[in-house]
């Protein structure tokens, strides 16, 4: 399922958007989950409940709080690069504006339904393959989170905290060595016996701790601090 955001305060234009994913939907024969915000302010309040969207079509010229700050808090204030941002405006002039905020794409009004197929078409292409799922249960409720979504792993005695983008988190119980057989550990890395981190979510690494995308800092004890470097260093070589 894809859960896909549109943000505009022109109503008419979200149903003509929202008209076209639909039609995308039942030709591809994919589900697809759609939010319509009228305002920036509306998008924020949902984003406060702890809820994500894999695509936001982002409406620049927004009343009230605009598209570049609502993009910018996604970025900077809430640390999340999942949710792939397409900038829509009457405008073609907002390239420079928009560079820091990494939009996936930047549309033109009018749009044509062949201009969403392809956004569709290009995340799926770019994503599908790495939103895998880890799933974790509370008492008799069962969970599942894309795994590309988790910032680290936190064990306090028999209890797990997994931390997501947005600083989102929820706890549970289980052991360390269960959750890494559920792991990409190409991309996961065991830094404590207490923590284990996505390696992409680390923005400064240290001999004796990491610190994370959102300024949190990890400690690495000193019997791993020799393979956390080691895959700090191979991440940083096949970023490139």
């Amino acid at each position: 399922m894809y859960r896909i955001g549109i943000c505009d305060d022109d109503f008419i234009f979200c149903a003509q958007i929202e008209k076209y994913l639909e039609e995308f939907a039942r030709e591809e024969k994919v589900t697809i989950d759609i939010e319509v915000f009228l305002s920036g302010e509306d998008y924020l309040k949902y984003m406060e409940q702890k809820r994500s969207l894999d695509i936001l079509f982002l409406d620049i010229e927004l009343g009230g709080i605009d598209g570049i700050s609502v993009g910018q808090k996604i970025r900077d204030d809430l640390a999340n690069e999942v949710t792939q941002i397409v900038y829509v405006s009457s405008k073609q002039n907002y390239a420079i504006s928009l560079f820091q905020i990494r939009p996936m794409d930047f549309l033109v009004k009018p749009i044509e339904r062949a201009k969403i197929n392809r956004i569709m078409q290009v995340y799926r292409r770019l994503f599908d393959g790495k939103k895998k799922f880890f799933e974790f249960h509370v008492g008799r409720s069962n969970y599942r989170v894309a795994t590309n979504r988790i910032m680290y792993f936190q064990c306090e005695g028999k209890k797990i905290r997994i931390v997501t983008v947005g600083n989102e988190s929820s706890e549970f119980y289980e052991a360390m060595k269960n959750i890494e057989k559920q792991l990409d550990m190409s991309i996961f890395c065991v830094i404590h016996k207490s923590y284990i981190v996505n390696v992409n979510y680390v923005s400064e690494f240290h001999i004796d701790e990491v610190v994370m995308t959102t300024g949190i800092i990890l400690p690495i004890s000193q019997t791993m601090r020799k393979k956390v470097r080691q895959k700090i260093l191979e991440q940083n070589v096949n970023s490139r």
